[in-house]
């Protein structure tokens, strides 16, 4: 099994998508993740789909994590999360900015006791600046960096990119930059804050067409399932369905003709090069789907495999998990969840020397570790069933039906 963080401090004070994927990925690695929630509801995302406290991406998104139920809006239960948070390699939250400073968590006040903390705060436009106190979700990321405005067929209004893009975006920045800021710590460096927006994390996901549009200031319009510089690098349509390719060069122009079969398409000065295929688009797309219409889609990628051409099927959702190197790469991971059964997720992204980390433990019951945790950071046993009995934290179900 792949622990490259073994040993790793976290403590997951962020909530929904963005900061816990993160904590996840962490988790994933080998670090020790303890996700702390507010007692009674915990994550809005445990009732997503309507789900009563363990939705399936609740348990995606969180596995491999303790989970704690700590009410921050009690000062006791700040004097918790500070133990917890002074303890800790790293820190990540979510709070709307200046909120983490609020309930005496934040940056300043984890240093002063924590000096090498790495301390990642992920929230909807970052730490400074006109729109820092806004609320901010993915589908708003995704409108303000232009990754809406660029998504959608010519013409037609821009269209929401599927999944939580924005939110997965800033995991994945935030993923990286803790990691660096780790790597800074342990040779001596200092401690790290970390400002991760889903708006920068979002913009950060276009640099050709940020590069295009900075370069010249022409807004570039939705380009559907084309790229607008380069050709063919686009969807085309075959006898039962669509296929994607790929071309870069001119070496890669001539073996696709010649795949297809058309040889008056390999040599007309018409398609010779990039610029000219650009200006005459229509035509060259409608010659290569007339022939890409006598044979289905698998054919033509085992072809174009043949010939050495990057191509690819569109798949429907359901079919991307019949791949045969989605199996092959384990790219969904399953595990029995508390409170909701058989879970089918997404596994890691990655394989380091060949193994991927797997599911070590499923998604944490609201207040599932509560004693453990706390008793690890020294409070005894007498201490926290007073403060269970004030409210201030919330015990597991199995610790909550010993005590009764």
């Amino acid at each position: 099994m792949t622990m490259l963080l073994q040993g790793i401090r976290v403590l997951d004070l962020s909530r929904v998508v963005a900061g816990p994927y993160c904590a996840m990925m962490l988790a994933d690695l080998g670090a020790d993740v303890v996700k702390l929630e507010r007692p009674g509801r915990g994550d809005d995302l445990r009732e997503w789909g309507g789900a009563q406290g363990m939705s399936a991406v609740f348990a995606a998104i969180n596995r491999n994590k303790r989970g704690i139920a700590v009410d921050l809006q009690k000062p006791e239960g700040q004097r918790l999360a500070f133990e917890l948070a002074r303890r800790s390699d790293v820190v990540v939250e979510n709070f709307l900015t200046g909120a983490a400073d609020k309930l005496g968590l934040g940056y300043a006040a984890v240093k002063a006791v924590n000096p090498g903390v790495v301390y990642a705060s992920v929230t909807g436009f970052g730490q400074t600046g006109p729109y820092a106190k806004r609320p901010g979700y993915n589908t708003i990321a995704q409108g303000m960096s232009g990754l809406m405005a660029l998504t959608g067929m010519p013409g037609d209004p821009p269209t929401r990119v599927a999944g939580s893009t924005s939110d997965v975006a800033a995991s994945y920045i935030a993923f990286g930059a803790i990691n660096a800021a780790l790597v800074q710590k342990f040779r001596g460096g200092p401690g790290t804050h970390l400002d991760v927006s889903l708006l920068a994390s979002s913009l950060f996901l276009l640099p050709d067409p940020a590069a295009h549009y900075l370069e010249s200031g022409v807004r570039p319009p939705r380009q559907g399932n084309r790229n607008l510089k380069l050709t063919p690098a686009e969807a085309f349509q075959t006898k039962d369905g669509f296929i994607t390719v790929v071309l870069m060069n001119p070496e890669q122009w001539d073996r696709f003709c010649r795949v297809l079969g058309d040889d008056d398409l390999r040599t007309s000065p018409r398609f010779a090069t990039n610029a000219s295929r650009l200006e005459h688009h229509a035509e060259m797309k409608a010659r290569i789907e007339g022939a890409l219409a006598t044979g289905t889609t698998a054919e033509w990628v085992e072809r174009f495999e043949a010939g050495s051409i990057a191509s690819g099927p569109i798949y429907e959702f359901d079919e991307v998990f019949e791949d045969p190197q989605v199996k092959h790469q384990g790219l969904v991971a399953e595990m029995n969840q508390p409170g909701h059964g058989r879970v089918r997720m997404l596994g890691f992204p990655f394989a380091a020397s060949g193994e991927r980390p797997g599911v070590r433990r499923p998604a944490p019951l609201l207040g599932e570790h509560t004693t453990e945790v706390l008793r690890e950071a020294g409070v005894d046993a007498a201490e926290i069933e007073r403060l269970a009995v004030a409210g201030v934290i919330q015990l597991g179900p199995r610790e909550t039906a010993a005590r009764g």
